[in-house]
């Protein structure tokens, strides 16, 4: 069942705005239902059967005899019987008699196939909710997780009562598990120091308790901010957190625990009973010293990143007054050449002095002078690799830039400030060597500090190195399946994976299908379809635009001014009141009109420019504190996706959509939104050179923002690409998985194309440089003539086949969640070059994308439907600048939380926009059918749900809450509003 549908389970009564749409999705009877409600009652009592028989297969509880029926319901129902409309208000109208009402309830179950609850199955739902409540963050959560489990099993739901209890026993057993791993790792005395550490008072200016500082977050990504990150990893490490093993307790609740401390004023932390305060603030110390040593090392690879560019400034500076000064020479040069008086002999000797025989300059590459320039700083470059080395580097056996590191601390053990002349220099990169080899071994020594700050950043990102206490810098080797189990189980993996064993049959059908796609491609080539200039680099002609744009663009204006104007705010509600998006968000129903408008504020506050004060003032009623509280409970894992998922869910089920595509193809681009420099995370955007953070999102071809995340700008986006792809597919209900995903340029890597494929789609790169459309083939294989000037005939398929095992254990380790697409990529870029498995990987995605390339050259239709793809995203990017037009602020997007936060909230109003937009074209669409104007399906297609014109998003907003109470509030407090 898909979460759109989820919705109506466990309901005990129905909206009355319940639309034709949800009763056409959820409520529905087949063929044999009508058959076997006319055999088995009289007209008099069908209607009622009926109404029995679609609410148990919707929500899984029966309806009492006083539940109101929605008029929307009734009249379906009606039509599907053939009896005459009627408006009764409730069941008790149809119900005279107490015993009709439970033989209708035991026929429903009966027919529907749901049966009664019995204390097997609630066993078995307990222990299902164990294995949940590690990543739940409520019960009431946990609670609609059962009605769930227990839907899908076929069974009755029980009453509130009975699945709350048990939702609060798993969440109890949770706690005491935490608390148990806790106990045993850390240790009484060694909770009893922590929780005293974290509560005591800090000396200086700023004063405070520790508690205070260590939830406050780095400003910029200077040698203050680093240093202001060490000092807090160094007390954590003081108090022993680097050494707790605490792997028992699920990364997700450890995260949730530790968001608890985040969220709380140190005050009320500090006043609860002692076995919560232990489990709280120990997981909250370890979630900080994860995430910590995270930021030390970003904001470390950004320190490097500014002295090289430092560096590179002060020789580009030298370099242009070394030009001035040849220049002055050439003046000098020609002036005796032509002038007038002496003769040869003199200018001879003139210009001898002018250009002494002994006066010959090395020759440098402009990479050698930036690495003269970073010896030249040594004090910044010492400074940061103290920063980096005090960090608890590990790395595989004979890795240099350990050996490099240890020499350095042998030296500065014995007080030495020389590079001794035995130094062995095998351990460094040849490049350094020149430098090492100074007369002047003091400045030597400055040179090994350099290179060893060049090599740590390097095997850092190819993952030679890592830090235990780390989440995104761990030991890959221990993310993987173990060896042993990789051993036992290869082949149920690989066959679960639908991959080979033995790489050369996949091989053979590669080189196969490259060599058909080759013949294709001198084909088109032949014809004139594709072009190879004087630099052997493919060129292609431009895509036409299509026919009938103008009539295109006339019937969607028609379309949109028929919709007419909108409030954001009434886009909001009502399409909560569809999906149910603050029922996911909460984990619950509403409890008052209060709370309801502080989750739509902090939807707001997060998704938008506006912070928790602004919104406030927009929303009548509405107080910041709401605002904040709801903000912080929006950080919780996964609901901002899950209330997404429904809301994509919605939007493909109305025809329309069928116009756009099937649902197997996306595009992922990346956005920037403008942010304070005071974000240590804020990078320069190249286009429009501003601080910017980056929003990553995955778009359907039906427009739906399937998937979004906070990432880095100006680095490679294919993990995140792939990332996208592989979670979408892991948790699509409706059987539809992405097969091809469009990217840019920055959206792939020839590891990621061999990855996704392995994976079991395809990366569809549309590339900007032409540099980048060499074909790559295997060695010794056979190209035709008019392409040989441009392949590159260096695939080694004996490297892939070396490398098979290991790609496929990585595969299979990715697909069961031992290690996510993202962690893996990062480590196999440029910088993991000479490890073995980026080698297979490497080679084989050069096959795929030659194979690819090949596609793309010589077929129009299919470059356009990338072209397409591709379109679609940016057309949505347009809408998000729309939704956040303005730019993140410096007291936000410093946590990880809070940036998951903004990129979630930010998708999820793009997506009821979109969502909202496709309802209201389908509305339109069909009273133009009804009323026999002409609406042609090729225009359809063409017309994209994205429009914001018509759209207020600004300004006072009123959410018309009273008329959908019935829908958006709990059950007594509509009650106690009647009242």
């Amino acid at each position: 069942m898909t979460t759109f549908r989820q919705r109506f389970v466990g309901a005990t009564e129905l909206p009355k705005t319940l639309t034709e749409f949800d009763v056409e999705q959820s409520f529905q009877l087949s063929k044999d239902d009508l058959d076997a409600i006319r055999k088995r009652f009289r007209t008099a009592g069908r209607l009622a059967a009926a109404i029995q028989l679609t609410v148990v297969r919707a929500t899984g509880r029966p309806l009492d005899r006083l539940t109101n029926v929605p008029r929307a319901l009734l009249r379906s129902l009606c039509s599907a019987l053939g009896i005459q409309e009627t408006s009764i208000a409730s069941l008790k109208t149809l119900y005279s008699r107490q015993a009709t009402l439970y033989e209708h309830q035991a026929w429903a179950r009966q027919v529907s196939g749901f049966t009664e609850v019995d204390a097997d199955v609630l066993a078995s739902c307990a222990q299902t909710l164990g294995r949940l409540a590690g990543t739940a963050s409520s019960v009431d959560e946990l609670v609609k997780q059962a009605e769930i489990w227990l839907f899908d099993q076929g069974r009755m739901l029980p009453g509130d009562r009975v699945l709350r209890d048990l939702a609060r026993q798993a969440y109890l057993a949770i706690d005491e598990a935490a608390l148990h791993t806790i106990r045993e790792q850390v240790g009484e005395p060694g909770v009893d120091k922590a929780i005293r550490a974290v509560f005591s008072m800090r000396r200086g200016r700023t004063g405070g308790t520790v508690l205070e500082w260590l939830k406050g977050s780095p400003g910029k990504h200077g040698p203050s901010g680093l240093s202001e990150v060490t000092d807090k990893i160094n007390f954590l490490k003081d108090l022993g957190v680097d050494r707790w093993t605490l792997d028992a307790i699920p990364n997700a609740r450890l995260r949730a625990y530790g968001q608890t401390v985040v969220h709380r004023p140190p005050s009320e932390t500090k006043r609860l009973k002692h076995e919560t305060q232990s489990v709280e603030v120990i997981c909250f110390l370890r979630m900080i010293l994860l995430e910590l040593t995270d930021v030390a090392l970003y904001i470390a690879a950004r320190r490097v990143c500014d002295l090289v560019r430092r560096a590179s400034t002060k020789v580009q500076g030298k370099q242009t007054r070394g030009l001035t000064h040849y220049r002055e020479k050439q003046e000098q040069i020609r002036q005796v050449l032509h002038e007038e008086g002496p003769d040869a002999e003199e200018k001879l000797e003139a210009l001898k002095q002018l250009v002494p025989k002994d006066d010959v300059e090395p020759r440098y590459s402009r990479a050698a002078l930036v690495r003269q320039a970073l010896v030249e700083d040594s004090t910044r470059v010492q400074a940061l690799l103290n920063g980096l080395t005090g960090l608890d580097l590990q790395g595989r056996a004979n890795v240099p830039s350990l050996k490099q590191i240890d020499v350095l601390r042998d030296l500065k053990a014995r007080g030495v400030k020389e590079l001794p002349q035995d130094f062995d220099l095998s351990i460094t990169d040849p490049v350094w060597h020149d430098l090492l080899r100074d007369e002047n071994r003091v400045k030597a020594h400055a040179a090994l500090r350099a290179c060893a700050l060049m090599s740590v950043r390097k095997d850092l990102r190819g993952g030679r190195l890592w830090i235990e206490h780390s989440l995104d810098y761990r030991n890959r080797e221990g993310l993987l399946i173990p060896p042993e189990q990789w051993k036992k189980e290869r082949g149920q993996f690989v066959s679960a994976l639908n991959l080979v064993m033995d790489p050369r049959k996949l091989l053979e059908v590669i080189r196969a299908n490259l060599e058909a796609g080759l013949a294709g491609l001198a084909e088109a080539l032949r014809t004139g379809k594709v072009e190879i200039d004087e630099q052997a680099q493919f060129r292609l002609p431009a895509l036409l635009p299509l026919e009938g744009d103008d009539q295109v663009r006339r019937a969607r204006d028609a379309m949109f001014n028929a919709i007419g104007e909108c409030q954001f705010s009434d886009m909001i509600v009502e399409v909560d009141v569809h999906v149910g998006l603050t029922e996911t968000l909460l984990g619950r129903k509403a409890n008052s009109v209060q709370e309801l408008l502080g989750c739509y504020g902090a939807l707001l506050a997060h998704g938008t420019e506006n912070d928790a004060k602004g919104v406030a003032a927009m929303v009548p009623g509405l107080e910041v504190a709401h605002v904040t509280s709801a903000m912080r409970a929006l950080e919780a894992a996964d609901r901002l996706r899950k209330a997404n998922d429904r809301v994509v869910a919605f939007q493909k089920r109305f025809p329309i959509a069928e116009h756009w595509g099937k649902g197997d193809k996306a595009s992922a681009d990346m956005m920037s939104l403008d942010a304070s420099k005071h974000l240590f995370n804020a990078r320069i955007d190249p286009r429009r050179r501003t601080y910017a953070v980056g929003i990553y999102t995955h778009v359907l071809s039906t427009y739906g923002v399937i998937y979004d995340q906070p990432i880095v700008l100006n680095e490679r986006q294919a993990g995140a690409a792939v990332e996208g792809v592989e979670r979408y597919n892991a948790t699509v209900e409706d059987g539809i998985r992405l097969s091809l995903l469009a990217v840019d340029t920055h959206g792939y890597t020839n590891v990621a194309m061999a990855v996704a494929k392995l994976l079991g789609f395809d990366l569809c790169p549309q590339l900007r440089n032409l540099s980048e459309r060499r074909l790559f083939v295997p060695k010794r294989m056979d190209v035709p003539d008019s392409l040989a000037v441009a392949t590159v005939d260096d695939i080694s398929e004996r490297a892939i086949i070396k490398g098979w095992d290991e790609l496929l254990r990585l595969i299979a380790s990715i697909r069961i969640g031992r290690v996510s697409p993202k962690f893996v990529l990062e480590k196999m870029g440029s910088a993991a070059q000479g490890d073995p498995l980026h080698k297979a990987a490497d080679h084989l995605g050069k096959l795929l994308r030659s194979l690819y390339l090949c596609d793309f050259f010589s077929n129009e239709d299919f470059r356009r439907e990338i072209h397409t793809l591709l379109n679609r995203g940016e057309s949505v990017h347009q809408l998000q600048r729309a939704v956040f037009h303005g730019r993140v602020m410096p007291e936000r997007g410093r946590r990880s939380d809070e940036m998951r936060a903004i990129s979630g909230s930010h998708a999820l109003l793009t997506n009821i926009v979109i969502a909202w937009n496709t309802m209201k074209m389908q509305e339109v669409v069909d009273r133009w059918k009804k009323a026999k104007t002409p609406v042609d399906d090729a225009w359809l297609r063409r017309m994209g749900p994205v429009h914001f014109g018509n759209i207020n998003f600004r300004g006072t907003m009123s959410f018309g809450i009273d008329r959908h109470a019935a829908t958006l509030l709990q059950k007594q407090q509509v009650e106690r509003r009647r009242a």
